[in-house]
């Protein structure tokens, strides 16, 4: 079943990716609703409320405006500024605005928790923004427009999948120490490392054929500029490891829910956020790294 989802998504994901534009950043939100629902109905079974009715426009606001206002990076700042206020303001709001009697006032630490859980799932899930970033890079060669967006989508796409695969098929099959046995036990130490070096060798692998075989001079321009030796190694090996953490950061967040899997939207792979939160971990730093690199 993990391997029919996978022959079914990767050519939906390429397309998608490909396409670009509104249809991407479309597809991104709909998958960071499809993950508040996930996380939103497992927390009110542990009596934890998620203010939808504030999560769902900070999401759409979050990812929306990554798309209509990528032209300008210097709106990140203040945009995340106002994801920030809103969603901590409009918690308490929500909260003062809640009308009750004594008789049905909620337990102690009940607003608390809301406010938490609210917080958790915006700022997690507003991290869907920096696909839709990435994904609106352009550069320009000799004058000449690039669509740097989608190779670094892919690159992202390409590393992260590598290696949670590789980790998950080494650690099965030659895996002894765990890794963090209170927080995902399946996962072991060698798996782990494993995993990190696939990362590693495939970022470099993507560059490299890119720049051999990229069909096009401002291709290989480009990233010959991209893939500084130096600042693309520390890339390289951030994205094998980073994306673990993502993982390992989900798995928190499962054992305090007392689940295995956040759905089954994707047969043999869980739902949303168990398929892309590596994803949600390393699409900033691909960001950054391309910003800084590329001012």
């Amino acid at each position: 079943m993990r391997l029919l989802s996978a022959v079914v998504g990767i050519p939906i994901a390429i397309l998608v990716v490909f396409v670009g534009g509104l249809p991407f950043a479309l597809t991104v939100l709909a998958l960071s609703l499809i993950g508040l629902w996930e996380l939103s109905r497992f927390m009110e079974q542990r009596g934890w409320w998620v203010i939808k009715p504030l999560a769902i426009p900070l999401l759409a606001l979050a990812i929306l405006g990554a798309y209509f206002g990528s032209d300008n990076p210097n709106w990140l700042l203040p945009g995340f500024v106002v994801l920030w206020w809103g969603s901590v303001f409009g918690c308490l709001f929500v909260h003062i605005a809640f009308r009750q009697t004594e008789a049905t006032a909620p337990p102690v630490g009940w607003r608390l928790s809301s406010i938490g859980a609210t917080l958790l799932s915006v700022w997690y899930l507003a991290l869907f923004a920096f696909l839709v970033l990435l994904r609106q890079q352009q550069a320009t060669v000799a004058d000449q427009p690039y669509p740097l967006g989608r190779d670094l989508v892919f690159l992202v796409l390409l590393t992260v999948w590598g290696t949670d695969s590789v980790a998950f098929f080494f650690g099965r099959a030659f895996g002894r120490e765990p890794l963090a046995p209170l927080v995902s036990p399946g996962k072991t130490l060698e798996g782990s490392v494993a995993g990190t070096v696939a990362g590693f060798l495939i970022a470099w692998l993507f560059a490299w054929g890119l720049i051999s075989f990229g069909g096009s001079e401002a291709t290989t321009k480009l990233w010959l500029h991209l893939a500084q030796p130096v600042p693309f190694t520390l890339l390289a090996l951030a994205l094998g490891t980073v994306g673990q953490l993502g993982d390992l950061g989900k798995s928190v967040i499962k054992r305090e829910l007392g689940i295995k899997d956040f759905g089954a939207l994707i047969p043999g792979h869980g739902g949303v956020l168990d398929r892309f939160d590596s994803l949600l971990a390393t699409a900033p730093l691909v960001y950054f790294y391309v910003r800084w690199v590329i001012p």
